[in-house]
């Protein structure tokens, strides 16, 4: 895929139009190969209006929730308090 390619919405929410959408919640670790990414999304939905709840969490991986560490149960519990008030 070229460039251009890549940043079509379809391929790339990154460069989606994001108004009007609901409020999220991003978490990622510093060790995320992905953090760019969802620091920039996290700032992209935020200057669209849309609320936004930023988690950043200190030396975790990819995919750190589906592992049964400490700080995977202190993120579950984030999430589900994230979702049990977002529709409010």
């Amino acid at each position: 895929m070229g460039t251009e390619q890549r940043r079509a919405p379809q391929v790339s929410p990154l460069f989606a139009d994001l108004a009007g959408l609901p409020p999220a919640r991003i978490v990622v670790g510093t060790e995320d190969p992905l953090l760019d990414d969802s620091l920039f999304l996290a700032a992209r939905w935020q200057a669209a209006g849309a609320p936004v709840e930023l988690g950043v969490v200190a030396g975790a991986m990819h995919g750190f929730t589906l592992f049964p560490l400490t700080i995977t149960a202190r993120e579950l519990r984030r999430q589900r308090d994230f979702l049990t008030t977002a529709g409010r």
